[in-house]
């Protein structure tokens, strides 16, 4: 277990390990996958999970960064595709399902530095690329996330990132007192005709508490008016009912963003798209705050 911390804010992460490590799957980033964000007497970001495996996909928490695959369309069943933070995976018979467990042929090599405040993460995967993550506080209630992803292969590396921003908030059940708001008003496509979610004038809220086994989802989440990039990529969220809540912000704008929420988390998705030539690196950062 990795600790980073000032006299107010403590932050713990797993330290990536093919053998041993907390999150094993091959979804999420295995850089700085955050165990706890502790803070004034709270626990920001805990297991909201009903059960747990290694390898199931989803078994994280906090802010947690999936890239999308990376020469998946070229690649035939048994051949090699890239998934960043990763490593070279084999393609399976099929669609791609970002829910499986996909063999991993090369987990590349890893690096880790540890001060007293920052945690630094490298990934590199030999003639395609070098990715560093630096997780560091910054202040009394806030941190920072900053990647570096330099294309050391032949071809450009093209795709997206987005964070799932697992933030429990103390584990309240979500409902009223849970408020999510952005810098815009928001539209976007929800899966179905909820009558427990809807969109505000600057974001979303809850009309009752979500039973266990419930969740909601909405697609193609934007500015109203803009369509589905350029965006600020910044929102709030509050538990009304505490006070607690997380603000975030991007260096980036966001391309597209989607959200996801069950009776413990709600989760806003925001999306980079990348586009990185060889010999060039991509660079970007996420603030958040605590309250």
């Amino acid at each position: 277990m990795i600790e980073i911390k000032n006299d107010t804010l403590k932050i713990t992460l797993h330290a990536p390990d093919g053998e041993k490590g907390y999150y094993r799957g091959t979804r999420f980033d295995w850089a700085g996958v955050f165990h706890s964000i502790e803070y004034k007497g709270c626990n920001y970001t805990e297991e909201w999970f009903e059960s747990y495996s290694p390898v199931m996909h989803d078994a994280v928490c906090g802010p947690a960064e999936e890239f999308s695959p990376i020469g998946l369309d070229d690649a035939r069943p048994g051949e090699p595709f890239l998934k960043i933070g990763v490593g070279v995976l084999e393609k399976m018979e099929g669609p791609y399902d970002r829910f499986k467990l996909h063999k991993i042929i090369d987990p590349g090599r890893r690096t880790l530095c540890v001060t007293e405040n920052t945690a630094v993460f490298g990934h590199f995967i030999d003639s395609e690329y070098e990715y560093m993550k630096e997780i560091t506080i910054t202040g009394e209630n806030s941190f920072r996330i900053s990647h570096c992803l330099r294309n050391t292969g032949r071809k450009a590396l093209m795709g997206d990132v987005y964070n799932h921003n697992f933030f429990t908030l103390g584990l309240l059940e979500t409902g009223e007192s849970r408020q999510l708001d952005f810098p815009f008003k928001p539209e976007g496509d929800w899966r179905a005709e909820y009558s427990e979610v809807g969109f505000s004038g600057s974001g979303i809220r809850f009309t009752r508490t979500l039973q266990k086994g419930e969740s909601v989802f909405t697609g193609n989440l934007h500015e109203s008016g803009k369509g589905l990039s350029g965006s600020p990529n910044a929102f709030a969220l509050r538990e009304e009912q505490t006070g607690r809540g997380v603000d975030a912000s991007c260096s980036e704008p966001m391309t597209k963003a989607v959200f996801w929420s069950n009776h413990r988390i709600a989760c806003i998705e925001p999306y980079i798209d990348f586009c990185i030539d060889p010999g060039q690196t991509l660079a970007f950062s996420i603030e958040y705050r605590l309250s």
